[in-house]
């Protein structure tokens, strides 16, 4: 049987669905604790800052241990656009953002730069050797001014980032899974003639780089990736040369699989199956 030297879980619809943990969650974290067996979070949340969410899932009694990582979207998108303003130190970025405020909080840490400008209104002028970027997370809620300020960005020439491709959010029910980028560009798309987007969320090969970096001395082959869902979690494990493990507590249910090319080397209800996996 399988036995993984490190395992990267998804958050939402894997270790909690909403303000609820997922049985057994904290106790397979102990495990593998026990057994010395390296952990992650790889999430595409994008609302919070890694800190905001190690406390909420402390709170719901998933003590994630302080040397794992956790990785959200809103910090792909961070080191994404790093590596950018530091490769073209003698260009101008203007970036607008859309986002509730740990986007806000991740991407501002980028401001020590002095070719890096957060600004709500693009510049009015044409301005030479400069880049606009706008970057469009989840929100808790669409709101008009969301709209109206993504329509500014794109008709002044902005490129567009968002920080996943999910078309639905398992952490939350009812208005808040309309929140997600992929519902704001469809509205944008109405108003305007030229929409495309780069996401840096979930299967971005930028989460494999990240992957890589924190279990640096753990070959690929022998680290798990457990999400729910197969376009996003699934695929970037199967891309990347990690072992696949699909549960079935999030957004993937059992019948779906089989209108998907892509598939998981596993397939359990919860995460607390996993372990026969440890032993």
């Amino acid at each position: 049987m399988y036995k993984p030297k490190g395992i990267v879980f998804d958050m939402d619809g894997v270790l909690r669905v909403g303000n609820k943990a997922i049985p057994k969650a904290d106790e397979i974290i102990k495990i593998m604790k026990l057994k010395n067996i390296k952990g992650m979070v790889s999430t595409n949340e994008c609302r919070y800052t890694e800190d905001e969410i190690r406390e909420e899932l402390y709170d719901l009694g998933i003590n994630i241990p302080n040397e794992w990582y956790i990785y959200t979207a809103a910090m792909a998108v961070r080191d994404f656009l790093k590596t950018r303003i530091e490769k073209n130190n003698n260009k101008k970025y203007y970036i607008g953002i859309i986002g509730e405020t740990g986007l806000f909080t991740t991407i501002n840490s980028l401001s020590i730069y002095d070719n890096f400008i957060i600004t709500d209104e693009p510049p009015k002028k044409k301005l030479d050797n400069i880049e606009l970027i706008l970057i469009i997370g989840t929100v808790n809620k669409i709101k008009i001014t969301n709209l109206e300020k993504g329509l500014d960005w794109i008709n002044s020439g902005a490129k567009i980032i968002t920080t996943c491709c999910d078309t639905t959010d398992p952490a939350s029910k009812g208005d808040f899974n309309l929140g997600m980028p992929s519902h704001i560009l469809h509205l944008l798309k109405y108003n305007t003639k030229f929409v495309r987007q780069y996401s840096l969320g979930k299967p971005n090969p930028i989460f494999k780089t990240k992957i890589i970096e924190v279990f640096n001395n753990i070959p690929i082959k022998d680290i798990l990736f457990v999400g729910d869902t197969l376009y996003t979690d699934i695929q970037l494990a199967n891309e990347s040369g990690m072992k696949s493990c699909l549960v079935l507590t999030g957004n993937t249910k059992l019948e779906t699989i089989e209108n998907y090319v892509i598939e998981p080397d596993i397939i359990i209800n919860s995460i607390g199956d996993l372990k026969e996996y440890l032993n």
